[in-house]
């Protein structure tokens, strides 16, 4: 059977299934797991507006939050700081949404095991999700990953469609896959490959496996390891909420970009596909004081005058080691990229931060290292010259000098 009928066949039986939202003992069936319920742990409605909120809203750019959430039995020890953490990350949601009202963010919970799996909540506008309760999240019995993410990302292709729309795909487990039964790992590879390549963004979380193999293996590139401590899941949770943010935050930039606009939309799919890399990203980034070496991704970020000499400073170090041309005044050349900072007005030099940073939002897979651009031979201050970076900085893939740092937050 060829991947296509494949999948056909899966968006046909598993179309109209709900999951039952009750918290079942060791011995519940398999069979409840396929049910129709839509009713919570409480006897509350759950929400789904699905179809609704495509009617009302069918030219918004709307942003799909899935969490795909291991609810297996060996999370029984994390319980309450799984339901704590996923809180947390509903607040972060919550915050980019007032933070930029432009783009609809909607969230989506499935919990998954052998005997209980379903949606907490689907497809709800951030503003109507509730927070967790431990009523939600009962850990037990196996873990049946594959099918899991197949079900669900299967299903929100659906609702998303051929729009502009984008999904936003989190895997949080602590085990491996033992239990699926619809879906193999060939299966969900692919599948996962054909939903980036519509600029789909996914991202693994694991404890207790080989978190950077297993993760490689489904086609994601970006992922985290948690231990299942209080302050392993806090942490991890905390990396996500922010790196969450960073995203959100390029994604925002980049959509209203004249260079992302004036692109095909395959190269729009294109340039929000390469979100999946460096997707997570550390607190606090800073520029080592010493560079005499690049990673293949990092570029070297200097101050140059409008002639392109290059004979100087961190100019003169971008010349030597990391393909700067004399003569080029702006942009990139080899592993490095030149903003003019000598010879032109302060305005101007504020214009090409302006394109830097449009630069960066268009270049996820790469990472910049910041020098002290405009604070030497052009005679600018750092309180002048950082808060300029700001934007840049919020991306995530952005370092920047200790003395830029306190004006990045």
């Amino acid at each position: 059977m060829s991947f296509l009928s494949f999948i056909k066949q899966q968006m046909s039986s598993e179309a109209d299934k709900n999951q039952q939202p009750q918290c079942q003992g060791q011995g519940a069936s398999a069979n409840q797991n396929e049910e129709t319920s839509a009713k919570d742990k409480e006897g509350n409605m759950i929400t789904d507006n699905t179809e609704s909120k495509k009617e009302e809203n069918p030219a918004a750019m709307s942003m799909y939050n899935l969490i795909i959430l291991d609810e297996s039995g060996s999370m029984s020890g994390v319980r309450k700081q799984t339901v704590t953490g996923c809180n947390e990350t509903l607040n972060g949601i919550r915050s980019t949404a007032k933070e930029d009202t432009d783009i609809q963010q909607l969230v989506s919970i499935y919990c998954f095991d052998t005997s209980n799996s379903r949606y907490l909540f689907r497809n709800v506008p951030i503003e109507e999700a509730r927070d967790l309760t431990y009523n939600d999240y009962c850990p037990n019995a196996c873990t049946p990953l594959y099918d899991a993410i197949g079900y669900t990302v299967t299903e929100l292709s659906k609702v998303i469609g051929d729009s502009d729309c984008v999904g936003k795909v989190t895997i949080i487990t602590d085990g491996w896959e033992n239990a699926s039964q619809r879906w193999n790992h060939s299966s969900v590879v692919e599948l996962i490959e054909s939903m980036k390549k519509r600029g789909w963004v996914f991202t693994f979380i694991g404890a207790n496996i080989d978190v950077e193999g297993t993760a490689k293996g489904l086609g994601i590139t970006s992922y985290l390891k948690f231990e299942q401590t209080d302050e392993g899941m806090a942490d991890m949770f905390e990396y996500e909420r922010r790196s969450q943010k960073a995203y959100n935050s390029k994604m925002s930039f980049m959509r209203k970009s004249r260079a992302f606009r004036n692109l095909g939309k395959k190269e729009r799919m294109m340039a929000m596909s390469n979100m999946n890399e460096n997707y997570f990203v550390d607190e606090q980034r800073i520029t080592p004081s010493s560079i005499t070496h690049l990673d293949n991704d990092e570029i070297f970020v200097f101050g140059s005058n409008t002639q392109g000499e290059h004979n100087g400073g961190a100019a003169l170090q971008a010349a030597r080691y990391f393909g700067a041309v004399l003569g080029q005044a702006e942009g990139i050349q080899g592993q490095s990229y030149a903003i003019p900072t000598v010879g032109c007005t302060f305005d101007e030099l504020k214009q090409a931060i302006e394109r830097f940073t449009e630069y960066v939002a268009m270049h996820p897979k790469q990472k910049f290292m910041l020098t002290a651009i405009g604070c030497g031979r052009a005679g600018y201050s750092v309180a002048q010259i950082a808060p300029l970076f700001k934007d840049a900085y919020s991306f995530g893939n952005v370092y920047v000098p200790q003395s830029f740092l306190p004006y990045m937050n």
